[in-house]
């Protein structure tokens, strides 16, 4: 073998090294490898895409990630952060993918809810198109009613439910993501039939979802935990149930779903992640500095406070990312929430 074709081999072991050595019918993101050049990044301002509207899930990520790169001093760079709400993310999520390609400076929060909102929606963006950057978090859903409320456990939504499929609203966030998939995993539950099912009201942030759930516009609101942590504090929800394993540390006295008959575990995740194709040096740069971030003060503080799960990681995410695909898929056809 000749040097010349020597090194071009080189140069394509490199390649597929960089790329994970996988292949998708979607376009593939960057991803790190032996072959990434040395990164200056970042020399510019950064900012992060929240996919919904003020007062959710995303917006409260993207603002902690923006929180800690600035108080923190991880980057002296500005920070900002810009809500593109609509549809579980996927709005948001096909905006960057096709305005912002090659670009490490446009970031983006997404989780399992975008993952539902593309499947229901049978978007022709995907989450599988990002650059998965770093798996930020984890929480349990939890499942409220307003103050006053005549529903007092799980057992009595659930009887109200075996009643009359549509005799309450549910309020969450966009269609076909985690807090619909929960409420129509309690329809069935009670053995109603998901498909005749027609009282959940989607809301684009929690903010609005909250505003509906006190104001007695809607009997059940489900959300991210951390969400309406603040109303339940507060005496302005009343929690019946979680949705993990396990009671929460800081909140013993709200039960579990299965600990009240409904066997039933959801756990949401998020995710910071870039457009497709940014360079591999800026990619590794962008790993660094979400570990950082996972292990400032200002994100312990929150995640201990909000009863975030720690599933931080940067690796294996675009496997990750399609086998979750495939479950939310699956979960949702079985709940005829696909059409």
């Amino acid at each position: 073998m000749n040097a010349s074709r020597f090194l071009a081999l080189i140069a394509s072991v490199a390649i597929v090294a960089a790329c994970g050595g996988g292949t998708s019918a979607s376009p593939a993101p960057a991803a790190s490898g032996t072959g990434a050049a040395v990164s200056s990044y970042p020399t510019k301002a950064i900012d992060i895409m929240a996919p919904a509207a003020t007062g959710g899930g995303f917006d409260t990520t993207a603002r902690l990630v923006q929180k800690a790169l600035t108080e923190e001093k991880i980057v002296s760079q500005n920070v900002t952060v810009s809500n593109v709400p609509g549809s579980g993310g996927v709005v948001g999520m096909g905006q960057l993918i096709k305005q912002n390609d090659k670009d490490p400076y446009k970031l983006i929060v997404v989780g399992r809810v975008t993952v539902g909102s593309q499947v229901t929606a049978k978007s022709d963006v995907k989450v599988a198109q990002l650059t998965p950057i770093a798996r930020l978090m984890a929480e349990t859903e939890v499942i409220v009613t307003p103050k006053d409320s005549p529903y007092k456990s799980i057992k009595d939504v659930l009887d109200a439910l075996k009643k009359d499929v549509n005799g309450i609203k549910f309020a969450g966030g966009s269609a076909g993501g985690i807090d619909h998939e929960l409420a129509a995993l309690l329809v069935k539950a009670a053995g109603g039939d998901v498909k005749a099912w027609k009282s959940y009201v989607p809301f684009a942030g929690g903010g609005e979802a909250a505003a509906a759930i006190i104001g007695g516009q809607v009997q059940v609101g489900i959300s991210g935990f951390g969400e309406f942590k603040g109303q339940i504090d507060s005496g302005t929800m009343k929690a019946l149930a979680v949705s993990s394993e396990a009671p929460l540390k800081a909140a013993p006295n709200i039960p579990t779903l299965r600990s009240q008959g409904a066997d039933i575990v959801v756990v949401n995740w998020r995710m910071l992640a870039a457009p497709p194709n940014i360079p591999a040096g800026d990619l590794e740069a962008l790993k660094a500095i979400a570990k950082k971030i996972h292990d400032s003060k200002t994100w312990a503080d929150f995640s201990e406070k909000n009863n975030w799960f720690d599933n931080f990681t940067t690796e294996g995410l675009v496997t990750f990312v399609a086998t979750e695909t495939q479950s939310v898929t699956a979960t949702l056809t079985d709940l005829g929430l696909v059409k």
